[in-house]
């Protein structure tokens, strides 16, 4: 497979496995440490941290909705030796089966995916992972519902 087919396979593997709750798949596509950015969303400043708090976040957070799917688009890669950056469109839709308070059960973002990998022992890894969102529309209190939600699962175990 050429480089950046392997490049795109990442990008692809993030977002089959946070939709299908594959945490330890998850853990693989990153490197030790991450630089994630989701202040167009989120507010707050980028974060350095371990693979395992980033996805031990989501995973403490996404089961909370009933299902999430993460649509990735045509991809702008460029590889220089054993760095690769990778800018791609994105529509995430997020789900709450169950009723919930005014507003609807879903909740949509749209925006760019933007990925920054680094070859190591012949596999690419995540370094950095940025959502440069552009708009999210829906239920807009779903986040904090999810949230609240996946607290409820993990105490009842």
């Amino acid at each position: 497979m050429d480089e950046r087919s392997e490049v795109l396979n990442i990008a692809a593997a993030l977002a089959v496995n946070v939709d299908a709750r594959r945490w330890e798949a998850l853990l693989e596509l990153f490197a030790p440490e991450v630089l994630t950015d989701y202040t167009s969303l989120f507010g707050g400043t980028p974060q350095r941290q371990p693979r395992e708090k980033l996805v031990g976040g989501w995973a403490a957070f996404l089961p909370g909705f009933t299902r999430t799917q993460h649509m990735i688009g045509a991809a702008l890669v460029e590889v220089e030796g054993d760095s690769a950056s990778l800018a791609a469109p994105v529509v995430a839709w997020h789900f709450c089966k169950d009723p919930v308070p005014g507003g609807g059960d879903t909740w949509l973002v749209g925006g760019r995916y933007e990925m920054q990998m680094v070859r190591s022992a012949d596999k690419w890894r995540i370094t950095h992972l940025t959502l440069a969102a552009a708009w999210a529309e829906g239920n807009l209190d779903l986040p904090r519902i999810a949230g609240e939600r996946a607290a409820a699962l993990e105490r009842r175990g």
